[in-house]
């Protein structure tokens, strides 16, 4: 009899771009059950989905990662008839090196097609698959595994990152354009916090309206990713959102970030939902929150809140 408990975990497809060649995917085998399967593992207390996935494939691959994009979940009863949720992320490996323990013991470097033999479970080898498709579906052959910054050339990222601007001065003290004032001192530390909140992630891009607390709430960001703080219109206070909603569709192809203000970030969440998209929580908009915004490379069906700092 199944159990009514659900099991929550999270894990990669973790890849590495050759030179010349195709993207290989880390496999690991466990000898308490010796299968081969993707890198996995719980979720901890108060730990996110994406942390567990980057903790969980560095303890069993010793492979330090960055998401490249989401592959879904997956759903099964576990051996002890309890059902297993497993959400799934494409990793870039960074670097790092793999040690045997009692619950992983190798860890093997495969071709698409030597993972969908090798592994164990059809979960994993529909996971694999669908990775392959976007390799297929962005003209992968067998001489391009890799965008020249490293990443990996997949269908879409399928990820962008809207942020609304941290906290700025009180505007009715503000004497000059209000298009010119500037983070208050808890918004600049917001700002800093950032970094870290999105360290886990790829980032192509940095878009921002051109009001300064916009643009200083994503330059330490900027700075520290080697980026541009590219400046939008159509992000600024008042601006048309459907103006926002086509820049958002036209960056899905890559991991970006749009800073923007609270009634362009409401409105695009707002007609977002009424197109479909789910959400992980009630839609809020906090100064110096995040939603990341998940597409399938025809709309957007999934958005994750990150609360301000």
């Amino acid at each position: 009899m199944a159990s009514a408990v659900t099991v929550r975990a999270a894990g990669g497809v973790v890849v590495r771009a050759q030179a010349g060649g195709l993207p290989q995917i880390a496999l690991v085998h466990r000898p308490a059950y010796d299968d081969w399967s993707l890198p996995k593992g719980k979720l901890q207390a108060g730990e996110s989905e994406e942390h567990t996935a980057l903790r969980e494939v560095e303890e069993e691959t010793g492979m330090r990662c960055r998401l490249e994009r989401s592959l879904g979940t997956t759903q099964y009863l576990d051996r002890r008839g309890r059902s297993k949720v497993v959400h799934y992320w494409v990793m870039r490996a960074l670097g790092g090196q793999f040690a045997p323990t009692k619950e992983v013991d190798e860890l093997s470097w495969v071709s698409v097609d030597r993972a969908l033999r090798l592994l164990t479970y059809d979960h994993d080898r529909d996971l694999v698959r669908n990775f392959s498709k976007g390799l297929r579906a962005a003209g992968e052959h067998e001489s391009t595994g890799a965008n020249a910054d490293g990443s990996l050339r997949t269908r879409t990222n399928g990820l962008i990152y809207l942020v609304r601007h941290a906290k700025a001065g009180n505007r009715s003290a503000w004497d000059a354009a209000d298009e010119e004032r500037p983070l208050s001192k808890s918004g600049r530390k917001q700002a800093r916090a950032l970094v870290e909140r999105l360290a886990a992630f790829s980032i192509g891009r940095i878009i921002s309206s051109p009001h300064v607390r916009c643009r200083e709430t994503v330059e330490p960001l900027a700075q520290h990713r080697g980026l541009a703080v590219e400046t939008s219109e159509c992000l600024s206070e008042g601006s048309d959102s459907d103006d926002a909603l086509e820049l958002l569709s036209a960056c899905a192809g890559k991991p970006t970030v749009l800073c923007s203000h609270g009634d362009i970030v409401g409105d695009v969440l707002t007609a977002l939902a009424a197109e479909g998209m789910a959400a992980d929580s009630q839609l809020r908009w906090e100064k110096g929150s995040i939603w990341a915004l998940e597409s399938d490379g025809r709309s957007f069906v999934y958005g994750r809140y990150l609360p301000p700092p």
